[in-house]
């Protein structure tokens, strides 16, 4: 991982956790520039007085909360760290706006994927910046202009326009500007008052026709010609394509929610589908079963042979996982050899069938596998309940503790 340099705020009020952060940066020898204030009021003093690429704050201060010291933020990105490792403030964390979210443990192992932790929030906040440049930057070239008489027929087009919806002049000059729309039945004969509702300049996404008849999506704006008296002389229609920002959208969207490593689903994107899955599978009666995976041995491999090497078992072990569920169930991963499975309209028992298909798959690959280490994971099922309708973190505690069992179970086999 690049060491690049960050100026960051740590708040934290507890001095052995403020140590462990500082000790941890000088051992890995990070770039960081960074301050740690003790209480929400020292935080708000250091925003006040600097500027940060990043703040991490522990969720509890003596004086507030980590939602105090984000009120004091504008577009600063926020990492929030608790010991509380509570599911229902991860999910109000990210609510609030909130990049990541860590629990920390106490041997420190958080601190083991905070500098990537980082790097990824950093990386993601650059992106949608970017995004929003380049943005501005469609909006203000390029534009495709049309100009019509009263009754909405065409008289004149720009370079622009020829170039975009692939009509020459000739072709469209004195016909009626609909045929460029999908939406021409609400400006035929007049319906689409310009005259009120348009000349504010405003813009509405709309979908255009180009000559082939595909479509492009492009923001429209419409403003009116009037003489000294008011009367409308013509009319001027403005179209934008923003078919490349609406590319760019779905990209960010995605990143936004995946997993770099594996492609899955991150922790934050799969806490806000779990919720959603339980609202789904409650209004149709449907059973829902989540699945707590942690793959066996991977620190051993890690240490043994390597992070690469560790990366690669992750991967793998989720490449497995994606070719057997079903499009409908929801894989995340919820950090470091931890994953998440939601698994709708199935019961434990179902799920525990699909589950053992994934692990003969996986003891199959170990049979052919050169690899000096087993590829397993242990797991632990629950079943939704909703007539108790426990909460996320209550939930997801319950199978983590249904998947240590079974992992007990194996070491003892």
């Amino acid at each position: 991982m690049e060491n690049r340099g960050y100026r960051i705020l740590l708040v934290e009020d507890d001095i052995i956790d403020q140590m462990a952060f500082k000790k941890m940066v000088r051992n890995k020898e990070l770039n960081y520039d960074y301050l740690v204030a003790g209480s929400a009021k020292e935080a708000a003093a250091a925003v006040e007085n600097n500027s940060f690429d990043l703040v991490i704050t522990d969720y509890l201060l003596g004086d507030g909360t980590a939602f105090d010291v984000m009120k004091m933020l504008k577009e600063t990105p926020v990492i929030i760290t608790t010991g509380a490792g509570n599911e229902e403030v991860a999910v109000r964390a990210m609510h609030e706006g909130a990049n990541d979210y860590l629990v920390k443990d106490s041997d420190g192992n958080y601190l083991k994927v905070l500098p990537i932790t980082i790097e990824n929030v950093i990386e993601r906040v650059m992106n949608q910046k970017q995004l929003k440049i380049l943005s501005h930057a469609l909006m203000s070239i390029g534009d495709s202009v049309f100009i019509t008489d009263t009754k909405d027929n065409i008289l004149n087009v720009n370079k622009a326009f020829v170039d975009t919806f692939g009509y020459q002049p000739e072709e469209v000059i004195g016909k009626n500007c609909c045929i460029l729309s999908k939406v021409c039945e609400k400006i035929k004969d007049g319906c689409c008052d310009w005259e009120d509702s348009l000349d504010s300049m405003g813009m509405n996404e709309v979908y255009h026709l180009k000559k082939d008849g595909s479509e492009f999506p492009a923001l429209l704006s419409n403003s009116c010609i009037k003489d000294d008296n008011g009367n409308v002389l013509a009319k001027v229609g403005v179209v934008r394509d923003i078919t490349e920002i609406k590319e760019a959208q779905k990209k960010l969207q995605v990143y936004a929610t995946m997993d770099i490593l594996t492609g899955a689903l991150n922790r934050r994107a799969g806490l806000v589908i779990l919720e959603k899955q339980i609202q789904l599978c409650k209004r149709n009666n449907w059973d829902l079963t989540i699945c707590y995976i942690d793959v066996d041995g991977l620190k051993d491999v890690n240490d043994t042979y390597g992070h690469q090497e560790g990366d690669d078992y992750i991967l793998f072990v989720t490449n497995v996982l994606k070719e057997i569920i079903r499009e409908s169930d929801g894989l995340c991963r919820l950090g470091g050899d931890e994953f998440l499975l939601m698994l709708p309209e199935c019961d434990v028992p179902k799920a525990d069938m699909v589950l053992k298909r994934i692990v003969k798959s996986l003891d199959e690959h170990n049979v052919r596998n050169s690899k000096p280490y087993k590829i397993s994971f242990s797991y632990g099922l629950v079943k939704y309940d909703f007539v108790e309708q426990p909460k996320i973190g209550r939930l997801i505690a319950k199978a983590d503790m249904e998947m240590y069992k079974h992992k007990n179970k194996k070491k003892k086999q």
